[in-house]
């Protein structure tokens, strides 16, 4: 892997960032998701056969890609993607390679419509707790997270209705992610549905 020093750099500002910030109060997007979602892009990045160079992309926009969120929760990859490129500008980055990676950023934005083979990685790597055993934990902190700080409150029933919908319509957007996680999301649908 290239550049592992501006990975470092990346990583050290968006963490510095980050737990300076609100998110370090919200409880889904915060430090901890941030870090998930690099692993997840690394993984599924390799499973995928991307070049270095992608995945460097990867790594650079999985850390920045919920930044925003240190300002406002609406339209948060914009703004992430202007952190994005005054850092990397800082650092003389690439501007070719600096759009790719607002690019990637962007695909993150609900509802997904990822293009590139990066933007569908990353989209699958923000979402694979749909697909993971531990989905009812990181949807309880979800739920929080959108009655605390985003004022949208639900029923259980509300709540459960809108999740069953959501992973009944969403598809992971890579061989890997739909190999690998596409089994376990079928059964938190079940669950789901369970508690009805």
């Amino acid at each position: 892997m290239e550049n592992l020093g501006l990975i470092e750099k990346t990583k050290i500002y968006c963490k510095e960032m980050m737990e300076a910030s609100r998110c370090q109060y919200l409880p889904f997007h915060n430090w901890k998701h941030t870090k998930e979602v690099v692993e997840n892009s690394k993984t599924i990045a390799k499973g995928e056969h991307l070049p270095n160079e992608t995945i460097e992309e990867l790594i650079i926009a999985s850390y920045f890609h919920d930044l925003g969120n240190s300002r406002e929760f609406s339209n948060h990859e914009r703004v992430s993607c202007k952190f994005a490129q005054n850092f990397l500008s800082k650092q003389g980055f690439s501007i070719h390679r600096t759009i790719h990676i607002t690019q990637i950023i962007e695909a993150t934005q609900m509802p997904q419509n990822p293009k590139t083979i990066a933007q569908k990685v990353i989209c699958d790597a923000d979402l694979t707790h749909l697909g993971k055993k531990n989905f009812l934990i990181k949807n309880l902190k979800l739920r929080k997270e959108w009655a605390a700080f985003n004022n949208q409150k639900f029923s259980d029933r509300e709540w459960i209705f809108l999740n069953i919908d959501f992973l009944e319509r969403h598809n992971f957007y890579t061989a890997f992610a739909r190999k690998h996680f596409t089994t376990q999301k079928n059964e938190n649908i079940k669950l789901l549905k369970s508690l009805i």
